[in-house]
């Protein structure tokens, strides 16, 4: 004989499809002068366009072309998702011989890589406590320049 107290179900899809969404209406943009549609690119720009995991298909997926992930940049480096490391980061160069790097990952890390204000922070978390009580998963994507242009250096705030 068994018993059970809490039984979880899988709404979404995600577990009996191995397929992720994301909801546009909910993205949240915490930058100025960025909006919604270039946070997706963003974290595009974060995944691995070819041989994808399961996050970074469905990233890469909002976009109309998947060719637009890389369009106008040069990668100079990628680090794919890992356990140790978790956030995804991209180090390239735009057009203008500019050089960037974009993190994609777990929004709590992202807060503490880039040592976020303490007001934004507490934005973040209570977003991230209203998507949770939802069922929601969020997911984080940062951008900074890296005025230095070495892809060891911490780069801009």
């Amino acid at each position: 004989m068994a018993g059970i107290d809490v039984l979880c179900s899988d709404k979404t899809g995600t577990l009996t499809l191995n397929k992720l969404t994301v909801d546009k209406s909910l993205v949240e943009v915490f930058a100025k002068d960025v909006d919604k549609d270039t946070v997706l690119l963003y974290g595009a720009r974060a995944s691995r366009v070819e041989n994808q995991d399961a996050i970074d298909a469905f990233i890469v997926g909002m976009l109309s072309d998947p060719k637009e992930a890389r369009a106008g940049i040069n990668e100079i480096h990628f680090l794919p998702f890992n356990p140790v490391e978790k956030p995804t980061p991209i180090t390239f160069t735009d057009t203008s011989g500019n050089w960037h790097r974009i993190r994609k990952g777990a929004p709590e890390q992202i807060i503490e890589i880039f040592n976020l204000k303490e007001d934004v922070s507490k934005r973040a978390h209570s977003i991230i406590d209203k998507f949770s009580e939802c069922g929601l998963r969020s997911l984080a994507v940062a951008q900074q320049t890296i005025p230095e242009k070495t892809k060891e250096s911490p780069g801009g705030p």
